[in-house]
């Protein structure tokens, strides 16, 4: 029987073959999208995005049950810790793949997230290999650092669209938009309340996460174990790690910034005046309310605050071909929009739920989700 851990609206998949299905659901249903994409190399990097998204999962799956089932085979014969450490890293990427497929609606930020997964999964994979299984010392901090990533990975995407974690940070999100905050105000209060002096962009990786689990916290929508930090004695820190989790707690830290002020829908409303144009221009305003959406159709402008871009980056509604980019900057930088966003052409669409194919096919009784899982053909775009 599959293995399938529930909360809510999401359910967290760990077979490997739901996995495989939900990836192709997703790349089959985006892909078409790219019919709509009137520029030739935009429409290429979409094209890019959706089958960088799925090859990247796949091989994360193969390459993480390649790495438990090496180490399970050399535990047969001689105990050892690496064969624990390699189920935790298993579990961390499935956690994580989950959070890609199932969270993330864009597939352009998809991919900037599974990206970074495998970069850290590399990493610590190739670690682990190189270890000692005689030197204890190293092994367990080895082992409490996967730990660590296991199960913040698993908070964060247990809470990041649940429906019940979400609803614990609708008053912290109705107290900042009363007070007026802006996002990077929020950012810098927990910043300057952690004793950071610097501006948050120059902070280190795992400074930034501190700031952004701090909001979480507040907010209520998830208890973060705290972050791990190897000593100086230790191993050299491998930066994936940490850079993975804080694309992560920020993506969280926007939505409980968001959570009342309905900008999804507000932002759909803006799209749809828009339905006709192949493609527009997208202008960020950084001061303005929070929830303001502007749509001119003569100019073919949609005019939206800087966390109503974020917004529609995460769910799929509003993308570019950088979106990827563009939000991990956002987010990198504490809720600064970079300044070329003008240079970009602008797309809309309806991006599939992963959500609500992960659910169809946890219980195995959707016949549109078995009938969609045919051969897969890349579209190949033309050369004209």
């Amino acid at each position: 029987m599959a293995k399938v851990r529930a909360q809510d609206d999401l359910f967290m998949l760990m077979d490997d073959q739901q996995l495989r299905k939900l990836a192709i659901l997703l790349r089959n249903q985006e892909e078409p999208l790219s019919f709509s994409i009137n520029s030739e190399p935009d429409r290429v990097k979409f094209l890019e995005e959706c089958n960088d998204a799925y090859d990247i999962v796949i091989t994360l799956l193969e390459n993480s049950t390649d790495l438990r089932n090496k180490h399970k085979v050399e535990a047969r014969t001689n105990y050892s810790k690496k064969a624990a450490i390699a189920a935790d890293i298993q579990d961390y990427v499935k956690y994580g793949i989950n959070l890609g497929l199932q969270c993330i609606q864009n597939c352009g930020m998809r991919v900037s997230v599974v990206e970074k997964l495998k970069t850290h999964f590399d990493d610590i994979a190739i670690e682990l290999n190189k270890a000692d299984s005689r030197n204890v010392t190293d092994l367990q901090s080895l082992a409490d650092e996967v730990l660590y990533y296991k199960n913040s990975m698993w908070e964060y995407t247990i809470n990041l669209r649940s429906g019940t974690s979400r609803a614990h940070s609708k008053a912290y999100s109705d107290t900042l938009k009363l007070e007026g905050i802006e996002f990077p105000n929020l950012v810098a209060r927990h910043k300057n309340r952690l004793g950071y002096k610097e501006e948050f962009e120059f902070l280190e990786e795992d400074q930034k996460l501190e700031v952004y689990n701090s909001i979480i916290e507040e907010s209520g929508r998830a208890k973060m174990p705290t972050i791990y930090k190897r000593n100086k004695q230790s191993r050299a820190t491998s930066p994936g790690g940490i850079a993975t989790m804080a694309v992560t707690a920020g993506i969280m830290a926007w939505d409980i910034f968001t959570a009342e002020h309905k900008l999804e829908s507000a932002l759909s409303a803006g799209v749809s005046l828009l339905s006709g144009a192949v493609s527009y221009a997208v202008g960020v305003a950084v001061s303005s309310a929070v929830g303001t959406v502007v749509a001119n159709t003569q100019l073919g402008i949609l005019m939206v605050s800087m966390a109503g871009f974020v917004v529609g980056a995460v769910v799929g509604i509003l993308f570019a071909a950088a979106t990827g980019a563009i939000l991990g900057a956002i987010l990198g930088t504490g809720g600064k929009v970079p300044p070329n966003l003008d240079n970009l052409k602008f797309y809309s669409a309806t991006m599939p739920n992963g959500m609500a194919l992960a659910n169809e096919i946890s219980h195995g009784s959707s016949h549109s989700a078995r009938d969609q899982l045919c051969k897969i053909t890349k579209l190949i775009p033309s050369n004209k």
